[in-house]
């Protein structure tokens, strides 16, 4: 487990302006390999030597320092980036080209004059274009925002200068501790500079170190290898210094497990639902956590928020004395003309549940990952009846059981229902999946309009799905009238219910 640990840096005058120095060359080395790896032998060609490689190129300029390896591996992370998203670009593009084909194509079969096909004609084209001048364009450093206020006069030249570059690291050796930029015991750091001077190599900067950092500094004096990130931030017109440590440590034993049940969690874009089961899969109690409108928030604000929301989560988990079972969750770009979709994945926090586990682990909570496939329908078709609660709180009810071992038997109704249509359901899963069934009587509770599984609501809807079955089949009704009064409306609700039962038991 990785944990960083942030110390303040008090260097003097002349120390300052030795570090500012080396925050200049550099974030200067940086962009000239960016540019390096991202124009190559062009860019070689016009201001480097032929027959150098990059790696030299970046040696020649800041004096053959140790800072140029950590510099490529840095820029070429960036550069992977790049490519990725591009790549996703792309194919988002070409999924939206071929949903608007489609659509074009339908309409035109029912109306070649329709007045939608001029705005999709319109939007497709649109789309292509873009799609055709797609191209890996390069960073901009310091951000595109940052450099428009400059542009525009917001900020001025030195600010922009000390807030775009801002940091400096070195990762040292694959063996051994980083001996580039090392914390010392009398608590100072120990920083290379770009000079080979006698006496100028190294510039020592004390550093606070507080109660609560007092333990953090000794795993950093006992750790193997660590890594050290300094930065400059401007603080009301202050500019000040840390050093950002990030080492290994080893995992807890985890304190609460699965001895005694389980906390199940539903992520949502707006809330989590917790429930709290027993070893014996059994519900106990739920909670709920709501979240702010993360959207309208800033970066490290919701950064905060969420973390704050996190910790009330591992807190629950430790008031109960369980650990916690989420859902396996990729966050992957979905395509879709929907716009509440689309704002609630810009809404959700994709790190939340990353940062959840690493939480859980540093307070010992045991934390489990497990399928997420249709826990909201097992959860709403089969305990919807026994718990009144949420959707939500019923498939991290699921969740829960899962995580524990449990598996969830097709209801015997379920099975009579799906016994005589089953031949006109086709469903999407193989025949082998422990989920088909579950899914063939979602398609068929979604055709037959039947949304709502409350305890009331259900001996209703039941009676309903009883009628679209014998309109499907073509057969007689039989005794759907038990339990209903003379004006077709449920008097008797046991009765209705034992009916259906013994008629799914037969």
């Amino acid at each position: 487990m990785i944990h960083t640990a942030k110390f303040r840096i008090y260097p003097d005058p002349t120390q300052e302006r030795k570090l500012n120095e080396i925050f200049t060359i550099y974030s200067r080395v940086k962009r000239i390999g960016y540019n390096l790896l991202f124009y190559g032998e062009k860019y070689i060609a016009e201001h480097f030597d032929e027959s150098k490689t990059i790696q030299q190129c970046l040696m020649s300029v800041c004096q053959n320092n140790p800072y140029v390896g950590t510099i490529l591996i840095d820029n070429k992370q960036k550069l992977e980036s790049q490519k990725t998203w591009l790549e996703k670009r792309r194919n988002r593009m070409t999924h939206i080209i071929k949903v608007i084909t489609e659509k074009i194509n339908k309409i035109k079969e029912y109306d070649k004059h329709d007045r939608r096909l001029k705005g999709l004609f319109a939007r497709r084209s649109s789309i292509m274009a873009k799609l055709n001048n797609l191209h890996l364009e390069p960073i901009v450093f310091g951000t595109k925002k940052l450099f428009r206020q400059r542009i525009r006069g917001n900020i001025s030249r030195e600010e922009f200068r000390i807030r775009r570059d801002s940091s400096f690291s070195c990762i040292g050796k694959k063996q051994g501790t980083n001996k580039n930029i090392k914390v010392l015991s009398d608590k100072t750091v120990k920083i290379r500079t770009f000079s080979k001077q006698k006496g100028r190599k190294w510039l020592i900067i004390p550093i606070s170190v507080n109660s609560v950092q007092e333990q953090w500094f000794q795993d950093i004096l006992n750790a193997d290898k660590y890594a050290v990130t300094v930065k400059r931030k401007l603080f009301k017109g202050e500019v000040r210094y840390f050093a950002h440590v990030s080492y290994e440590l080893p995992e807890p034993t985890p304190y609460y497990g699965y001895e005694h049940g389980a906390i199940g969690l539903d992520f949502n874009y707006n809330f989590v639902a917790l429930t709290n089961v027993d070893n014996n899969g059994t519900l106990l109690s739920y909670h709920t956590l709501l979240f702010g409108n993360l959207h309208n928030y800033r970066k490290n604000k919701r950064n905060d928020y969420i973390s704050y929301k996190m910790d009330k989560v591992v807190n629950y988990c430790i008031n109960k004395g369980k650990g916690i079972v989420v859902e396996d969750l990729q966050f992957e770009q979905e395509f879709s003309y929907n716009k509440i979709l689309n704002r609630k994945l810009c809404n959700m926090k994709t790190t939340a549940l990353q940062l959840l586990e690493r939480k859980c682990k540093k307070c010992g909570v045991s934390f489990r990952k497990v399928f997420p496939g249709y826990t909201s329908l097992i959860g709403k078709y089969k305990y919807s009846g026994l718990h009144n609660l949420t959707v939500h709180h019923l498939a991290s009810y699921v969740i829960a059981r899962r995580g524990l071992g449990f598996k969830e038997a097709f209801p015997p109704i379920f099975d009579w229902v799906l016994s005589q249509v089953e031949e006109y359901i086709e469903s999407h899963l193989k025949q082998g999946s422990p989920y088909r069934r579950w899914s063939m009587i979602h398609d068929l509770f979604k055709h037959s309009v039947i949304t709502s599984f409350k305890t009331a609501e259900i001996l209703k809807k039941t009676i309903l799905m009883k009628h679209v079955l014998n309109s499907v089949t073509s057969a007689q009704s039989d005794n759907l009238r038990a339990g209903l009064s003379t004006n077709g409306k449920i008097d008797d609700f046991h009765k209705t219910w034992n009916y259906i039962n013994h008629s799914a038991v037969l």
